[in-house]
C-alpha cells in the first residue's frame, strides 16, 4: 500500500467563540441567557493572513436587535425591547472565518 502525499503551506483557520454577559454554561457547553439580557459574542480566527469573518443564525442578525463589529469579530445582542429572540427557544450562533490562500479558500467555523 502506498500513499502519495504533497506538503503545502496553507493557512487553516481555527475559530473560537466566547460569550460575555450574564449567562449559565450548561454541561454540554451551550449557554442559557435571559431573553432580556444584553450579551456579547466574540470570535477569534487563528490566522495572520487576510480573512473575512461573519456570523450566521436562523434569526436575522440585524439592527436594532444586533450590532456586528466592522471586522466581524464581535456581535452584540441588545436585549430588552429588541424582541429578536424568544424566551424558551434555542438558537445556534455560528461564526465563520474565510481565509483566501494561494492554493484554495479555507473556511473555519464554530457554533
Amino acid at each position: 500500500y502506498t500513499l502519495s502525499l504533497t506538503l503545502v503551506t496553507q493557512d487553516i483557520p481555527n475559530v473560537e467563540l466566547a460569550v460575555y454577559g450574564e449567562f449559565f454554561r450548561q454541561a454540554d457547553g451551550s449557554v442559557k441567557i435571559n431573553a432580556n439580557s444584553v450579551f456579547l459574542l466574540t470570535a477569534t480566527c487563528s490566522t495572520d493572513n487576510l480573512k473575512t469573518q461573519s456570523w450566521g443564525s436562523e434569526v436575522a442578525l440585524t439592527a436594532p436587535a444586533f450590532t456586528a463589529s466592522t471586522g466581524g469579530d464581535s456581535l452584540i445582542y441588545k436585549g430588552e425591547g429588541s424582541n429578536a429572540l424568544v424566551a424558551g427557544a434555542s438558537y445556534v450562533m455560528t461564526s465563520s472565518c474565510r481565509v483566501e490562500g494561494a492554493l484554495e479558500t479555507v473556511v473555519g467555523s464554530a457554533e
